[in-house]
This record gives C-alpha cells, sequence and structure tokens, in this order.
C-alpha cells in the first residue's frame, strides 16, 4: 500500500561554540567552491585563518574546490533515530546549510532500501527501493528521483572517505516521517514498514541506575536553569565517572566524600527530590553521549559559592545562566 508523502523540514537555526572540537562532534561544514581562499571564507562566517587552519589540519593556505570543510562545532552532537532505534555512524553527519548529512551507506541500510550502489562512470551513489532510483552526483547539488532533477541546498560529496547525503531529501523520497528534536538534536525517522536492520542499533550504554541518581543530581543542582545548564550538570558528573581521579560509577560520583561533599544534594537530601521530566531527558541525552561541556569536571553558582577553590585553581571553560563551568 502507498504511504502518503510528507515533506518535512528541517531547516535549523544553530546556537554556535567555540572551535575546540570534542569527540566524536557534529560539526558545521561548507563545501569548499572554486576560486574560494581561506581568508574569503573566514570573512564570510566570523573566524579567523588560524582557527580555520586549525579545525582543518591545515599547514598552508592551499585549499581545493569540492572539500568539505570544518568551519566549527555544533553546539551538541546529533544523533538520528529510525522508529525509536538510535543508528550507529561509522563517521558523524554534519550540518551544511542548516541540513544534516549522513553516510549513505548507513542511512540507505537503515531505511532498508534494495540497492545501495556506485556509478563509477557518471561518478554517483544510486539508491533503489520498491522501484524508485535516486541518483546522486558527487560534488552536485542536483540529484536525481528516477527522471526527475531535484535540486538540493548543499552539494552530495566525499568525506571521510564516505559519500554523504542529506538525511532529509533521502528519509522523504522514501516516503519516511520526519521531526526534529531541538532540545536534544535529534532527528527522529518514522515509517510503517521499516524495522532498523540490528547492525545500525545503538545498544543502551547505561543502567536504569546510572539514569536513577543522574537525573536526580540533575535536578537537584540545576532546578530553574534552562535545558542547556542541566545538560550541562549531567555531563560534569559523567566527565568525573569517566575520570581516574573519582569513583568510577555515577552514584560513586554523586556521593564521593573524598575531601568531603562534593554535592551539596547529597548532604541536605535533596539528591532523593523526584526528577522533572526536563532533569531526566537531559540525564538520558548525556548518558547517550550528548556532551555540550567538553571535559568540564566542576561548576559552581558564582553568586552563591561560599568556596572559591574552583575558581582559584581550576580553568574556566563557559557559563551557562547560573552556573558557570570548569575544566
Amino acid at each position: 500500500m502507498k504511504k502518503r508523502i510528507k515533506g518535512m523540514l528541517l531547516g535549523l537555526t544553530f546556537c554556535l561554540i567555540g572551535t575546540t572540537p570534542s569527540f566524536g562532534a557534529t560539526y558545521i561544514m561548507h563545501t569548499v567552491q572554486p576560486n574560494e581562499t581561506l581568508f574569503k571564507i573566514a570573512t564570510a562566517n566570523n573566524v579567523s585563518v588560524s582557527e580555520l587552519k586549525q579545525m582543518n589540519s591545515l599547514n598552508g593556505d592551499e585549499i581545493h574546490a569540492g572539500t568539505v570543510f570544518r568551519l566549527r562545532p555544533a553546539e551538541k552532537k546529533i544523533s538520528v533515530f529510525v522508529n525509536g532505534q538510535q543508528l550507529a555512524f561509522d563517521a558523524e553527519p554534519y550540518l551544511e546549510n542548516n541540513r544534516t548529512f549522513v553516510p549513505i551507506r548507513k542511512i540507505g541500510e537503515a531505511l532498508q532500501t534494495d540497492e545501495i550502489s556506485w556509478d563509477n562512470r557518471y561518478q554517483q551513489a544510486v539508491l533503489i527501493k520498491n522501484g524508485m532510483t535516486l541518483r546522486l552526483p558527487v560534488g552536485s547539488k542536483t540529484v536525481f528521483k528516477d527522471t526527475m532533477a531535484l535540486d538540493l541546498e548543499a552539494p552530495i560529496t566525499t568525506y571521510q572517505s564516505r559519500t554523504f547525503v542529506p538525511l532529509r531529501f533521502i528519509s522523504e523520497a522514501f516516503d519516511c516521517d520526519v521531526e526534529w528534536d531541538a532540545r536534544t538534536y535529534s532527528i527522529h525517522i518514522y515509517s510503517d514498514d521499516i524495522v532498523p536492520p540490528v547492525s545500525t542499533i545503538v545498544p543502551p550504554s547505561y543502567t536504569d541506575e546510572d539514569l536513577y541518581w543522574l537525573s536526580r543530581i540533575v535536578e537537584a543542582e540545576a532546578k530553574g536553569e534552562p535545558y542547556e545548564g542541566k545538560l550541562a550538570v549531567a555531563n560534569c558528573v559523567i566527565n568525573r565517572k569517566k575520570s581516574p581521579d573519582f569513583p568510577n560509577t555515577i552514584k560513586g560520583v554523586i556521593f564521593d566524600r573524598n575531601y568531603g561533599y562534593q554535592y551539596t544534594p547529597a548532604a541536605n537530601g535533596t539528591i532523593y527530590n523526584t526528577p522533572s521530566q526536563e532533569s531526566i531527558e537531559a540525564a538520558k541525552s548525556a548518558l547517550s553521549g550528548n556532551n555540550n561541556i567538553g571535559n568540564s569536571l566542576y561548576f559552581l553558582n558564582p553568586k552563591k559559592a561560599t568556596n572559591f577553590w574552583i575558581i582559584r585553581n581550576r580553568t574556566f571553560y563557559r557559563r551557562i545562566q547560573n552556573h558557570d563551568f570548569y575544566l
């Protein structure tokens, strides 16, 4: 039975942070055009030439047309879900012209296309499903749905030895519904006749106990703070769990008393309060790898703090509303 086709807009306005890359980050990208220079790209995107060189590991000023070029990391890492199951990409998605690009093979497999192939003669990727063919020439903004030519906002590219394609366009072409969650930077694709292959599903990387305690410390420490502040608090706790200088469990970090209580809620009992849905969502997102605070291990409210050891001894990273975060 033919399903209704719904075009879902994924045009987004992204808030940007500094240019320090992080593991598994989503980047704002630009495909270098003929006759473009580093200076021209830097000026157009409000970054310095030195920042562009550092971001793209360039030693000189020479750049080549068609190269996918990093401009800056996005505020958060993008996650993609098909019918509720998260996809595991072997190369991170990126953003160009407010569109999300993903490796073609992974999304083709997740959408259960009948064929994923490469046409060497015309230098184009080919996807086929239910008798419909998509032809996606690398380097071009014009693609073909059967015999119909369609224009994209950014070109099909080769990046990290993989062909990247626009997620919205591919999903829409195969009759999928797409939703964007701005709070978590997650894209949800839905289709009644798609069951994601087991190989693309990311198993939960955290336990119910991790979520239980993390959501409660987020609520206790960041109640009244925006979602970004809650997510940052969650990531500070997770960063400590990963650090050899702190306990290696979420609960252990929260109740750590090696140098006295590390978190006031563990001392005054507010750690046991029921968390809000937003605190739970922030904890889930952080546990799933969505890091908006880098390697920060410490945070405080400078207006309420009575102990200033963090300010004197740690490196300031970022401020989110009432909390300052330190490495």
